[in-house]
């Protein structure tokens, strides 16, 4: 049944949950139980309860333990992470839930059939076949809570997918969702959904800093010697979080290792100095994004850190949809405050009351600052250029505006902004912007050189090309302007115009023959284009004579760099256009290698039928083969069988793939390898694979090595048999197993 089960779900969010009780402080929360809006949910008077601002924790074990006797009743719950967004596809979540609602419980013929079809097959159910199988075991039950955690971990994307198969999964189900209060759940139609804004209460925060302290043996020992440090620790940590448990673990987290009491009164004055951590972390999640939501995210951030005044929601919308060189705003350009809220992972929130848009934290203003040269450094100028845009649009300022409250969107705080913007009049900075084509056009037609540079050795093209000017660029290149001068990182203006994702800029600097393979920043253009994932790009250079097999990162060809990213489209594009599939690259390691480790079956499957050496070595002398049963990635396992790899290779600590796969755990793998004719009987570094197992104490894997003719009576540790090392393991089965397969119980 686990094999079945294992086979149907990969995902088991059981050990998950156990973890998220045993360290989940008690009595903390307990007031959301009792909230009318939970009551009314938990009734099945309300079919779904949106929680912004709280972990699933608490619910899910209530429910758990509320109805764990009850067999009309089930209880599952998800458990999203914005790190395992590869394997939480929406249809291994939505498998995870019928796991958890079948546990104890009859599978049902649905999933008994699909595992039949597809088990010989050797392939997965499609997502709609594990809807049907989730909804057919939903309706064996009285009534189902379906609970959804961190949402707004996990991709736009496979999150509309996931939310709108729940939303109709049926009619006995009770969904609750928890999020960040930073995403939307209007475009889905749920059924008499209700908000809930959570933050921790101060008895909250108090009972879990009274945990911490109990359990840390140096705070322990200072509230011991000092009782009075307690009510300090309790005062400055609650009274500086804002009700976030986020922040008041960053602050404990930063105390608990003080050596004396003086150094934790010290870092309870300095608190907000130790956040960076936790803001990382919602900054990684900013940069995951796709490059649309990422520029979003990074405009916001930019716009709201570096505000004069606080903006309101549809003045953050007119700012961000203002495009450079337009004479009228584009009402189709503006984006739902939802969804600029979403991309900001967490960071920036709406006050409804006052309609503001701002961070979620003073100290996110901190941080922001902190790294504002790193991410923004070119804000304050970005932001005054928009607004002088605006402000110079066909129409603008209009005679009728004189009262303020009637200013379209933006106008109020354009005035403001420019005002103080850099200490220089709006004036002044307004009539640069609009004369500045006139002004290059008029320099040029009176001898100014069009190849002279300026600050840090940046042409006048490189500029342009910065600034996403492609009118200037244009005029620049008419005028004979360098098309292959070297900038600012010793990279050229088609470098810069590629990592600017400047397609139409690109395509004018190849025109005027930019050296398609010149050395720069990220090693060629092609590279650049690669890196940035502009596969129109990558096609534009390879149609001009792009190097195919140009050195990428690391020494590594352009393809690695390619399979690196992950980016099938782009693979595609090369091998078509040549790319040496066998080419070494870090570490002496093959695409194929490459491909393997990144867990990208896809790729894999191009390089092969692309002529890849299946059984090329890579890193420390490992095959493909042996990487892949590493990383436990079974179809690709399958896929180089299939074509060829050799399945008694033996690696460097002399195990072959069998071994590898024996004491990895992987049954599946362990039965493909044996299909394949793998030696059931080959040394390795546990002797035999017979060994091995019983040394992991595989029971299935033991029964199939015996079926495929495993000496039962093989030497095991020290020489002796495994017999012997079964009965030190304690295995009563695998005794009995080997026993009943003719092992020599007197040896």
């Amino acid at each position: 049944r686990l094999d079945f089960l294992d086979w149907l779900s990969p995902i088991n969010f059981f050990p998950r949950q156990e973890d998220i009780f045993r360290v989940r402080q008690k009595g903390t929360g307990e007031w959301l139980l009792v909230h009318p809006h939970f009551q009314e949910w938990k009734s099945g008077s309300r079919r779904t309860l949106w929680c912004r601002g709280i972990r699933a924790s608490i619910v899910v074990k209530h429910l758990s333990d509320e109805y764990e006797n009850n067999k009309e009743i089930g209880v599952a719950c998800i458990y999203l992470n914005h790190k395992d967004v590869d394997d939480q596809t929406p249809s291994k979540l939505l498998a995870a839930l019928w796991r958890q609602l079948v546990h104890g419980r009859d599978v049902g013929f649905i999933a008994k059939k699909l595992y039949q079809q597809h088990r010989e097959k050797r392939t997965m159910p499609s997502l709609e076949e594990v809807v049907h199988m989730l909804s057919s075991s939903l309706k064996e039950l009285s009534k189902v809570f379906i609970i959804v955690d961190a949402v707004d971990e996990y991709p736009e994307l496979q999150r509309g997918i996931l939310l709108k198969h729940l939303a109709a999964i049926g009619s006995n189900v009770n969904l609750m969702i928890t999020s960040r209060p930073n995403i939307s759940l209007k475009l889905f139609s749920f059924p008499n959904l209700e908000t809930l804004d959570i933050h921790a209460t101060k008895e909250d925060l108090q009972r879990y800093i009274d945990a911490q302290i109990d359990s840390s043996p140096r705070l322990h020992v200072h509230v011991k010697a000092l009782p009075k440090l307690r009510e300090e620790i309790h005062a400055k940590i609650i009274g500086s979080v804002g009700g976030m448990f986020l922040l008041a673990e960053l602050h404990v987290q930063s105390i608990s290792t003080k050596n004396t009491i003086k150094a934790v009164q010290n870092a309870l004055e300095g608190l907000a100095k130790n956040l960076p951590k936790g803001y990382d972390s919602a900054m990684d999640r900013i940069k995951a994004q796709n490059e649309d939501d990422k520029k979003t995210a990074y405009s916001t951030l930019t716009w709201v850190a570096n505000a004069k005044r606080p903006l309101r929601v549809k003045e953050l919308q007119v700012a961000l949809a203002i495009e450079p060189d337009t004479r009228q705003l584009n009402q189709n350009n503006i984006l739902e405050i939802e969804i600029i809220v979403a991309v900001c992972a967490g960071l920036v929130i709406v006050d409804e009351q006052s309609d503001a848009v701002r961070l979620v934290h003073y100290t996110t203003q901190e941080y922001l600052d902190s790294i504002q040269d790193l991410l923004f450094p070119d804000a304050q100028t970005e932001i005054t250029c928009t607004l002088l845009t605006f402000l110079t649009f066909d129409g603008y300022p209009d005679p009728s505006w004189t009262n303020p409250w009637h200013l379209p969107p933006l106008v109020d705080y354009s005035q403001y902004a420019l005002a103080h913007a850099a200490g220089q009049p709006e004036i002044q900075l307004r009539d640069i912007l609009l004369k500045f084509l006139k002004i290059v056009r008029l320099l040029l037609e009176n001898g100014a050189n069009v190849n002279a540079t300026g600050e840090k050795h940046s042409s006048a093209l490189h500029t342009a090309i910065v600034q996403g000017n492609t009118e200037i660029v244009c005029l620049l290149l008419e005028k004979g302007a360098n098309v292959n001068v070297v900038g600012k990182n010793h990279s050229s203006g088609l470098h810069t115009a590629i990592t600017k994702g400047k397609t139409e800029i690109v395509h004018l600097l190849l025109e005027k023959g930019a050296n398609v393979n010149a050395g720069g920043k990220y090693e060629s253009p092609l590279q650049a284009a690669i890196i940035q994932g502009c596969t129109d790009i990558v096609f534009l250079l390879l149609k001009k004579g792009a190097n195919v097999n140009a050195a990428g990162e690391n020494h590594s060809s352009v393809l690695h760099t390619a399979i690196g990213k992950g980016n099938t489209e782009i693979v595609r594009l090369l091998l078509e256009n040549g790319a040496n599939v066998n080419a070494a690259g870090e570490n002496q390691s093959s695409a194929l290698h490459t491909a393997v480790v990144k867990g990208k079956t896809e790729i894999v499957c191009l390089l092969l039928e692309n002529g890849a050496n299946v059984n090329a070595v890579g890193e420390n002398h490992s095959s493909a083969l042996h990487t892949a049963v590493v990383k436990g990635k079974t179809e690709i396992v399958h896929l180089l069988l299939d074509k060829g790899a050799t399945v008694n290779t033996v690696e460097e600590n002399h195990s072959s793939a069998l071994h590898t796969a024996i004491t990895k755990g992987k049954t599946e793998i362990v039965r493909l390898l044996l299909e394949k004719g793998a030696n059931v009987n080959a040394g390795g570094k546990y002797e035999s694979p017979l060994q091995a197992a019983i040394i992991q104490g595989c029971t299935d894997i033991v029964c199939l090595l015996l079926e495929k003719g495993a000496n039962v009576d093989a030497a095991g540790e020290n020489h002796s048999n495994v017999l012997h090392t079964a009965i030190g393991k304690g295995n009563t089965e695998i005794v009995r197993l080997l026993l009943e397969n003719g092992a020599n119980a007197a040896g």
